[in-house]
């Protein structure tokens, strides 16, 4: 499930299919670069919604991220359900987590990916009051469990589709995604589908355009 876009119409035959590769509660040490490198030799580039604890622990591979071209985005501070949080507490899960991204990358994000995909209209609009865009996905790949590299293809391909958001994960337990990342690039390609960031897929800008 995805949220900020409207599915297009059917596609004519020489038109681009169009997929988005998104990763959550980065960065790491131990997945994050391995996916980076794949990334890189593919020479695709995604969108990783950063937890902001994390990027504390790990500025270097933010950078590394806005270096390659990838798109930085936000996941709260520290992953909770937002639904059972308090009003300033929602505010200070997204505000603390772009302060770090902009102090250290000078972006100020401008998507938000709840935890969980765990939304109401109450957050919902707090979320929205303070500038942001949500972003879920419609394409899970259930890698968080820690299922192989097989049963996550076995998640993703078969739903794939013009337009699809792919969820994967680039922190925790996510051998699975690493070992299936070269074959779900590689068969989406034989398939037709480009990979694009996900504000080119939404065709909104990453980034809050007046930084603070």
């Amino acid at each position: 499930m995805h949220t900020n876009m409207q599915k297009q119409a059917p596609l004519l035959q020489n038109e681009q299919k169009r997929i988005c590769l998104t990763f959550d509660d980065g960065p790491d040490l131990q997945y994050t670069p391995k996916i980076l490198d794949i990334l890189d030799a593919y020479g695709v580039r995604s969108s990783f919604f950063c937890i902001g604890s994390q990027v504390t622990k790990f500025p270097h591979v933010l950078r590394r991220m806005v270096r390659d071209g990838h798109i930085v985005a936000n996941h709260s501070w520290s992953h909770p359900y937002l639904t059972k949080e308090s009003a300033s507490s929602v505010r200070m899960q997204l505000e603390q987590t772009s302060d770090i991204i902009e102090e250290i990358v000078g972006l100020r994000p401008r998507l938000f990916r709840p935890p969980y995909g765990d939304i109401d209209d109450t957050v919902s609009a707090q979320v929205h009051s303070l500038g942001y865009d949500i972003v879920l996905w419609d394409v899970d790949s259930v890698d968080w469990s820690g299922i192989s590299g097989p049963n996550i293809l076995a998640n993703v391909l078969p739903p794939l589709q013009a337009d699809s958001i792919l969820l994967h994960h680039c922190a925790g337990n996510v051998r699975g995604t690493v070992d299936a990342l070269p074959y779900l690039i590689e068969v989406a390609h034989a398939m037709g589908y480009e990979f694009v960031t996900v504000d080119a897929l939404m065709g909104n800008s990453a980034y809050q355009l007046e930084q603070r």
